[in-house]
C-alpha cells in the first residue's frame, strides 16, 4: 500500500469508531499526512522496534501508518537502537490520542492556539490547517526536536509561529489564548496556562503521575464559578475539568532538578512480609493503578524483572523512602523502607477504592482553586476529593 492509501485507511477506521467526529479535523487528518513528520531513521515502535525508512521502507511506513504512538526521543544525547535504554522524551502521539484531543478541544475558526511540545510537528501542523498559521503558536524545549519539526512544517508547507522555550511558562508574548493544547502529561496544571486563558479558554492535556495510568483532561476557566449557569456549587473555583478516557503520555518536564531515577539501589528494608496475593497486578491494572495515583502522594513506579519474574520498584521524591517487591517461590515478597511505609499506603487506597465501588477514572476530575490549589475529585466537585501534591 502507498502512503496515501494506508493515511486513508486509517483516517476511515478513526472515523468509523466514532474518535473522530469534525468536519474540519476530518479534513484536517486527511491533508496532513503523518509519515511527512516521523524520522526516517532513528525512531522507535511503542514496543521498542527500531525504524529505518532507507533499511525496511515498508515496515516504517507500516508503523507510521499503525495507531500507535513513536518513540522519536530517548533520554540522553542519542536515540538508543536498543529497547530499555532511557526514558523517552519525545513521540508522536498515537493517531487516535490525537483525534480525542483535538476533539475535546472544541476547536472553532477564530481562535488562538497554544501548543506546548511541538514534538514532531504533526499536531502543530493539524491545527494550522484547521485554524490557519497565524493562529497557532507552537513552543517546544528541545532544540533538536524544534528544528526537525520546524523543517518539516516548512516542507508540508505550513508556517505557524514556532518557538524554542519552556512550556511549563506558556508563552505570554502571544497570549491571550483560546485553548492551550498538550501532548505533555502534567500532574499539576502550571499557573501560567490558566492565566495565559482568555476568560471562557479550555486546557486539554493529558494528565496522571504514572504515564500507563494517565487520563486525557479537559479543564474549562470559569467552569467552576459557584453562580455560573451548571458551575459546581463550590466557591472560589478558577477551573473545573473532567477526565476523558486512558492514555499514555510523555510527562511535561519541570522546573527544579532532575530526580534521582526509580531504581532498584540495594537498600536493607525496615520491614518485609511474604503475601499469597499478587501485589503487582492491581498496580498494573488502569483503574486501581489511577485510583492509587490519585490517593498516595508522592511516590513513583518502575517494573522489574529478577531471576524470579516480574517484580516492582516503588519510591517517594528523593528515593528516601522505597518499596521492593518480587517473586518468592508461591509467594510475594514485599518489602519497605526509609520514613514513610509506602506500600501501607498503597494498601488502604486500595481499601478505600474498593469501598467506594472501585470508580473508574471517568468519574474523577480535577478543581483549581483561586488560591492554586489543585484537587481531584469524584463524582462531583463539591464531593469526595484529594489534593494534588507538586509534580512528581
Amino acid at each position: 500500500m502507498t502512503a496515501r492509501e494506508r493515511n486513508s485507511a486509517l483516517i476511515e477506521a478513526i472515523i468509523a469508531d466514532g474518535t473522530l467526529t469534525d468536519a474540519a479535523l476530518v479534513d484536517a487528518f486527511r491533508s496532513v499526512p503523518r509519515h511527512l513528520f516521523i524520522p526516517e531513521n532513528g525512531a522507535l515502535t511503542a514496543n521498542g522496534g527500531a525504524l529505518n525508512a532507507m533499511g525496511n521502507p515498508d515496515r516504517w511506513l507500516a508503523a507510521v501508518y499503525t495507531d500507535n504512538a513513536i518513540v522519536t526521543r530517548i533520554e540522553g544525547p542519542e536515540v538508543p537502537r536498543q529497547r530499555g535504554r532511557g526514558a523517552a522524551t519525545s513521540c508522536s502521539s498515537a493517531p487516535t490520542v490525537l483525534a480525542r484531543m483535538l476533539e475535546l478541544a472544541d476547536l472553532a475558526d477564530g481562535q488562538k492556539v497554544l501548543e506546548v511540545g511541538t514534538g514532531t510537528g504533526w499536531n502543530t501542523a493539524l491545527l494550522a490547517h484547521r485554524l490557519g498559521d497565524g493562529a497557532v503558536t507552537s513552543v517546544e524545549i528541545d532544540e533538536r526536536l524544534l528544528d526537525a519539526a520546524r523543517e518539516a512544517l516548512r516542507d508540508a508547507g505550513f508556517s505557524p509561529g514556532t518557538h524554542l522555550t519552556d512550556g511549563h511558562g506558556g508563552y505570554p508574548q502571544a497570549a491571550p489564548f483560546d485553548r492551550i493544547i498538550s501532548a505533555c502529561g502534567v500532574r499539576r496544571v502550571p499557573a501560567a496556562w490558566l492565566e495565559q486563558l482568555t476568560d471562557d479558554g479550555i486546557v486539554v492535556c493529558p494528565w496522571g503521575m504514572l504515564e500507563s495510568a494517565g487520563v486525557l483532561m479537559r479543564l474549562e476557566l470559569g467552569a467552576g464559578d459557584a453562580g455560573a449557569p451548571g458551575g459546581s456549587g463550590v466557591q472560589g473555583l478558577t477551573a473545573l475539568g473532567r477526565f476523558h478516557g486512558g492514555v499514555g503520555f510523555v510527562p511535561l518536564r519541570t522546573p527544579g532538578p532532575a530526580l534521582p531515577p526509580v531504581r532498584d539501589a540495594g537498600q536493607q528494608p525496615d520491614e518485609y512480609r511474604l503475601t499469597q496475593v499478587d501485589p503487582v497486578a492491581p498496580m498494573l491494572a488502569f483503574a486501581s493503578a489511577f485510583a492509587v495515583s490519585v490517593m498516595v502522594p508522592d511516590w513513583r513506579m518502575r517494573r522489574r524483572w529478577i531471576g524470579t519474574g516480574s517484580g516492582m520498584w516503588l519510591c517517594d521524591r528523593w528515593g528516601e523512602s522505597w518499596v521492593r517487591i518480587y517473586p518468592y517461590g508461591t509467594s510475594w515478597m514485599i518489602e519497605q523502607g526509609g520514613p514513610r511505609s509506602i506500600w501501607d499506603e498503597v494498601e488502604e487506597a486500595l481499601l478505600e477504592w474498593s469501598a467506594l465501588g472501585e470508580p473508574d477514572p471517568s468519574r474523577f476530575g480535577l478543581l483549581v482553586a483561586a488560591d492554586g490549589e489543585q484537587r481531584v475529585w469524584l463524582d462531583a466537585p463539591d464531593g469526595r476529593s484529594w489534593p494534588v501534591g507538586s509534580p512528581v
